[in-house]
C-alpha cells in the first residue's frame, strides 16, 4: 500500500498556544480536509490518538496508481488546509511511502481502516518527521512507482546515504491572485494608496466592532480585485478568515450561487460529490459554530444544494427557511474566533437573493467583527445596495505615472519607444487593458503593431469590452457612428451622419453619459464628447459592417468639407482619413498634402514626414499607372526636405527618396518637379564630398532656375553654387553668390520655400557668408553678417535652422579662437539638436565644443572632438572633416604626439586632393609643417616645402586668416 501521514512541524507550540476549544475545532476542521481529499483520490482516513491523520491507498485491493493518488490527495491537504481561514503557530507536513505494513479494518461493509503500523508506516512517518513545514517529503521507493511528471527535487536526509524526493505542493490560492493558479495578467499592483488607506481604516475599525461595509465601483479592468487582493495581503498578520463569493455572469438567476461555491472553497468541498461526506461537513461545520440545529441545517443545505449540488442527503423531516439568517449566524460566529472579511466580487452579477444578503448585512451583523467588500461595476446596479454601506470606494484610471511604471513592469525587452507609447496611450490608465496588450504584444511581437487597429484589442478583452455595448439595445447605433467619427466627435456632426435631431441625440448621449462610455467636453452648448476608453471605440467601430462603415466616412468627410463652418475644427489628416476609409484615394492625398504642409510651415517635420510617408503609401493603390506614378513623385519630393531635415544630406534615406524620384520624375527641362530632384540630390553629393558631381547639378539647377525666372527657385540655385564655389576654396565668389541668395530669399514667398525645402535659404546662405568672413579676416563683415543671422535665427520658428546657424557661428567662432563664444553657440546647437533629432547638427556641435575646450585649456576636449567627429561620418557626411581633423591634429600637436598628428594631416590633405573640397587647404598644410619640425627637428627643408604651400593656397582661396595664423612661423624662413 501507499501511505500519507501527516502532522504538524511544532505541535508545542500548538498547544501552548491555542485553547483546548480552538485545537478541538482545528482537529475537526484537519480530518474534513483530510476525509475530503481521501474520498476524492479513492483513499481512506485513518485518525491516530496522537493527532495523526494518516491516508492510506491500495486498501483492500492495491492499484498501479496508488502512489501517484497518495501525492494528489497529499497536495490538496496542504493547500487546502494551509489556505484556510483557521490559522494556527505551527505549519502541516507530510510524507509519503510505498510498500508493506499492516492494517485493522472496520467490520462494516465499508471496511474503513482503524490503525496501520509496519515499515511502511515507519517510513512515511519518518519522511514526515524530517519534512520541514509545508513540505511532502516523498520516499525513493514511492517516487519509483510515479507515472506522471511532478516537480520534484531531491533532498539529503539526516546521515549522507538517506535521500527523499521534495514534491511541490503547487498550491492552488483561493483566488486567482494567489500563488500557483495565477493569472499572469495580474503580477503587479501599482498605487492605489489612497483606496487602500479607506480600506485599512474600516478594516481597524471591523476588527473591534461594529460590522463595517465597502462598496468598490469601477469600471471593468480598473483594477477592483487587485485592490482587495493588496489589501488582503496587507492584513494576513491579522489573521482574519477570510471567505469569497464570486458573481457569474451565468448564473444570475440560480439562488446564494456565489455563496454556496464560496463555502464549498471555504470548507474544502470543491470537486466532491459524496453525499454522506457532504452530510459529514455540514454537520461538523455548523456544530463547531454552536448551530447545529434541524433548522440551519436545512438552510445550509437548500444554499449548497441551489449552489450546484445535487446529490444531497434528504431532509424530508426539515424544510428551508430564511437561509439568509443561518448565513449571517455562521459569520457573526466565525468572527468570535477570528474577524471575517467577506469578500463579494462582481456584485452586478449577483442573483437576487444574494444580493437580498448583502444588503441586510451591515445592520444585521452589529458589532460582529466582520468587514464586508463588494465590487462591481458602475452603472445601474442593485436596489438599496450603496446605501446599505458604510463607504464607497471609486476607482478611477491610473494616472499616467503609476499606469507608465505598471508598463515598465510588463515592458518586453524588445519593445520600442513608439511601440510601448503606442500600448500606454490607448489603454487610458486601465490596469488590465495594458497587461493584457503588453502580454500579447510581448507573444507576437511587431507583428502586433503590423496587423492593424482592429488586432489592438485582444481576444481576452472583446468579451469584457463587448458586455459595455451590449446593454445599449436598439440606440447601440448612434454609439457605433459616433466610433466611425472618432474617439472625439461633436452633436451636430453626429446628427448629419445619422440623421437623428440634435435634441434627441443629447438626450441619448446623456444615457452613455451615465453608463461611463463616453464624457463631455466643454460646456453643454458645445456639444463636444469623448469616448472614455479608446479600447471601447475600437470595439463600436469594428461591430459596424465594413460597407456600412465606407458610407458613414463619407458622409462625414462630405459634412466636413462642404459645411466646415457649423462643426468645431477638424485637422486635415482626420478629413483624410475619412476620405481613405471611403475608399476616395485622390482627396485623401490633397488632404494629407495639407497636414504635412501645415506641419512643415511650424517645423514639425517628423509629423510632415509621417503624413507624406502615409499618402506615398495610400498612393500605390491607385489603379492608373500614369497617375500613380505623378502621385508618387509627389509625395516623394515633398518626403525628400522633411529627411534631409532629420536625417542630413548624406543620409541612405535621402539619397533613397531622391534616387527613385528621380526614375518618376519627367525629363522636362526645368520643370518644378526636376529642380525639386535635382535639390535633393545635390544635398546628398555636397555633403558626401562629391564636389565636381555636385558642381555640374548646382550648374543646371541654376540655369533652369534662371531661365524659369522664379526668385524661390533662382535664390536656391545661388546657395547651391555659392556653397560650391566655398568648399572649392574660391572664396571671393562663394561670397558674391551667396549675398545673391540672401537677397532673393528675403524677395522670395516663405510659405512656399518652407514647403519645397523645408529650409529658410537666408539663414542658410547667411551662416556660410559667416565662414567666408572669418577666413577673409574681414571682422566688420562678420560682425555685421553674424548680427544678422542671429536675429533671422531667433526670430524663426524653424528649428533645423537654428541649430543650423548656431553650428555655423560656433565653427565661425573656432576659426577665431573665441572659446567663450564658439561654446555659446555649440551648447545652443546640441541641445536644440537632442530635442529634435538631428544627427549630423548634434555631432558637429559636439566637435565644436570640443575645440572650445581645447583652445580654452582643457584637454578633455580632444576626446570630445574624436567623439563627435566620429558620429559626424556614421551620418554618411564628409564635409567637416578638413577643419574637424585639423582641429583634433593640433590638439595632438600640444599634447606632444606629433607622429599621430602628422599621420593625421596626411591622411585628411588626400582627402581634400581627391575630393575638391580645398577651403583648409592652407591652415592643413602649416599644421603639417609644425608637426614635420616636431617629429624631425632636422626637416628644415620639408617644412620651408610646407609653410611656402600653406602661404601659396591662402592667397589663391582668399582665406586671410590663414595667412595670419603664418606670420609666426615665417621669420626662420625670410624667402619663404
Amino acid at each position: 500500500m501507499s501511505l500519507a501521514v501527516f502532522g504538524f512541524d511544532d505541535p508545542a507550540a500548538m498547544h501552548n498556544q491555542m485553547s483546548e476549544e480552538h485545537l478541538a475545532v482545528l482537529d475537526r476542521r484537519f480530518s474534513t480536509v483530510c476525509a475530503v481529499a481521501a474520498s476524492e483520490f479513492g483513499g481512506k482516513l485513518v485518525n491516530l490518538p496522537n493527532g495523526r491523520k494518516v491516508l492510506t491507498f491500495g486498501v483492500p485491493h492495491p492499484h498501479e496508481l496508488d502512489a501517484e493518488r497518495a501525492v494528489l490527495a497529499a497536495q490538496k491537504v496542504l493547500r487546502s488546509f494551509e489556505w484556510s481561514s483557521f490559522k494556527c503557530p505551527a505549519r502541516l507536513r507530510c510524507g509519503i511511502a510505498s510498500g508493506e505494513g499492516f492494517i485493522v479494518l472496520d467490520d462494516g461493509p465499508n471496511m474503513s481502516p482503524l490503525a496501520v503500523s509496519g515499515p511502511v508506516y515507519d517510513k512515511a512517518l519518518h519522511l514526515e518527521q524530517h519534512a520541514p513545514g509545508n513540505v511532502l517529503l516523498v520516499a525513493a521507493d514511492a517516487r519509483a512507482l510515479f507515472r506522471s511528471n511532478f516537480m520534484a527535487r531531491k533532498v539529503q536526509l539526516g546521515s549522507e546515504d538517506e535521500t527523499a524526493w521534495e514534491v511541490s505542493p503547487a498550491i492552488v490560492p483561493s483566488t486567482r491572485f494567489d500563488p500557483g493558479d495565477q493569472d499572469p495578467r495580474l503580477r503587479y499592483f501599482m498605487g492605489r494608496m489612497k483606496e487602500l488607506r479607506l480600506l485599512g481604516k474600516s478594516w481597524a475599525t471591523s476588527k473591534k466592532g461594529p460590522a463595517q461595509s465597502v462598496l468598490i465601483e469601477g469600471e471593468p479592468g480598473i483594477g477592483k480585485s487587485s485592490l482587495m487582493n493588496a489589501f488582503l495581503k496587507k492584513v494576513q498578520a491579522d489573521q482574519p478568515l477570510v471567505l469569497n463569493f464570486l458573481g457569474s455572469a451565468h448564473h444570475r438567476r440560480t439562488p446564494y450561487f456565489p455563496i454556496a461555491q464560496g463555502l464549498f472553497s471555504f470548507l474544502g468541498l470543491k470537486g466532491m460529490q459524496s453525499p454522506s461526506l457532504l452530510s459529514t461537513v455540514i454537520h461538523n461545520f455548523l456544530s463547531d459554530l454552536g448551530l447545529d440545529t434541524m433548522r440551519d441545517n436545512a438552510n445550509l443545505r437548500a444554499i449548497l444544494k441551489s449552489g450546484g449540488i445535487e446529490s444531497h442527503v434528504p431532509q424530508a423531516e426539515a424544510a428551508a427557511e430564511n437561509p439568509v439568517e443561518t448565513l449571517i449566524a455562521c459569520f457573526r460566529q466565525l468572527s468570535d474566533v477570528n474577524p471575517v472579511i467577506l469578500v463579494f466580487e462582481d456584485a452586478h452579477w449577483m442573483d437576487p437573493s444574494t444580493l437580498k444578503l448583502m444588503t441586510a448585512l451591515p445592520g444585521a451583523l452589529g458589532n460582529s467583527r466582520v468587514l464586508s467588500l463588494i465590487s462591481t461595476r458602475p452603472g445601474p446596479g442593485p436596489e438599496n445596495l450603496e446605501s446599505s454601506v458604510d463607504a464607497i470606494c471609486r476607482l478611477d484610471n491610473l494616472p499616467e505615472p503609476e499606469a507608465r511604471a505598471l508598463a515598465d513592469l510588463l515592458r518586453p525587452p524588445d519593445m520600442t519607444d513608439a511601440q510601448f507609447e503606442t500600448i500606454v496611450q490607448r489603454c487610458d490608465g486601465i490596469p488590465l487593458f495594458l497587461e493584457e496588450l503588453m502580454n500579447i504584444a510581448a507573444e507576437r511581437g511587431s507583428r502586433f503593431f503590423e496587423d492593424g487597429p482592429e488586432n489592438l484589442i485582444p481576444a481576452s478583452l472583446r468579451e469584457t469590452l463587448a458586455a459595455r455595448l451590449s446593454h445599449l439595445g436598439g440606440n447601440r447605433d448612434i454609439l457605433l457612428v459616433a466610433a466611425v467619427i472618432g474617439r472625439e466627435f461633436n452633436i451636430p456632426l453626429l446628427s448629419v451622419v445619422t440623421g437623428v435631431p440634435e435634441d434627441a441625440l443629447a438626450t441619448q448621449l446623456e444615457t452613455f453619459q451615465r453608463s461611463n462610455l463616453i464624457y463631455r467636453i466643454g460646456s453643454p452648448q458645445d456639444g463636444v464628447f469623448e469616448f472614455k476608453h479608446s479600447l471601447v471605440q475600437d470595439l463600436a467601430y469594428q461591430s459596424i459592417e465594413p460597407g456600412a462603415r465606407g458610407r458613414y466616412h463619407a458622409r462625414i468627410a462630405e459634412a466636413l468639407t462642404e459645411t466646415p463652418e457649423r462643426y468645431p475644427p477638424v485637422a486635415a489628416e482626420v478629413i483624410a482619413r475619412h476620405f481613405q476609409y471611403a475608399g476616395n484615394i485622390p482627396a485623401a492625398l490633397d488632404y494629407l498634402e495639407v497636414a504635412g504642409v501645415e506641419a512643415v510651415r511650424v517645423a514639425a517635420h517628423r509629423e510632415a514626414g509621417r503624413y507624406f510617408q502615409k499618402a506615398l503609401e495610400l498612393a500605390q493603390n491607385i489603379g492608373n499607372a500614369a497617375e500613380r506614378d505623378v502621385a508618387v513623385s509627389r509625395f516623394l519630393l515633398l518626403l525628400g526636405p522633411q529627411l534631409i531635415t532629420n536625417h542630413g544630406f548624406a543620409s541612405n534615406e535621402v539619397q533613397e527618396v531622391y534616387t527613385r524620384a528621380r526614375h518618376l520624375t519627367s525629363s522636362d527641362t526645368g520643370s518644378p518637379e526636376m529642380l525639386q530632384m535635382l535639390w535633393g540630390l545635390w544635398g546628398a553629393h555636397i555633403v558626401r564630398a562629391d564636389i565636381a558631381f555636385a558642381k555640374t547639378l548646382s550648374d543646371d539647377f541654376l540655369r533652369m532656375a534662371q531661365a524659369r525666372q522664379n526668385g524661390l527657385e533662382v535664390s536656391a540655385g545661388l546657395y547651391m553654387a555659392g556653397v560650391g564655389a566655398f568648399y572649392v576654396g574660391d572664396l571671393a565668389r562663394a561670397e558674391q553668390l551667396l549675398l545673391r541668395s540672401v537677397e532673393a530669399a528675403l524677395a522670395a514667398d516663405f510659405d512656399e520655400m518652407i514647403t519645397k525645402y523645408s529650409l529658410d535659404l537666408g539663414i542658410l546662405a547667411r551662416s556660410y557668408l559667416s565662414w567666408c568672413y572669418a577666413l577673409m579676416d574681414r571682422p566688420d563683415d562678420l560682425r555685421d553678417n553674424a548680427l544678422s543671422l542671429e536675429t533671422a535665427a531667433l526670430l524663426s520658428d524653424h528649428a533645423f535652422c537654428q541649430a543650423f546657424s548656431s553650428c555655423f557661428l560656433s565653427t565661425t567662432h573656432n576659426f577665431l579662437g573665441n572659446s567663450a563664444e564658439a561654446e555659446h553657440h555649440a551648447l545652443a546647437a546640441a541641445s536644440l539638436s537632442r530635442e529634435q533629432g538631428f544627427a549630423q547638427q548634434l555631432a558637429q556641435a559636439d566637435i565644436n565644443l570640443g575645440r572650445a575646450q581645447v583652445t580654452s585649456g582643457d584637454p578633455s576636449g580632444l576626446d570630445r572632438m574624436l567623439d563627435g567627429l566620429k558620429a559626424y561620418l556614421g551620418t554618411g557626411a564628409v564635409l567637416a572633416r578638413p577643419y574637424a581633423e585639423a582641429w583634433i591634429a593640433e590638439a595632438q600637436l600640444h599634447r606632444g604626439d606629433p607622429g599621430t598628428a602628422f599621420s593625421r594631416l596626411i591622411e585628411v590633405r588626400r582627402f581634400t586632393r581627391r575630393s575638391g573640397e580645398r577651403y583648409y587647404d592652407a591652415e592643413l598644410l602649416r599644421l603639417s609643417a609644425l608637426a614635420a619640425k616636431a617629429t624631425r627637428p632636422d626637416a628644415r627643408h620639408l617644412v620651408r616645402t610646407l609653410l611656402g604651400k600653406s602661404a601659396n593656397h591662402a592667397r589663391r582661396s582668399g582665406t586671410d586668416l590663414h595667412l595670419l595664423n603664418l606670420k609666426p612661423h615665417l621669420s626662420a624662413f625670410p624667402a619663404v
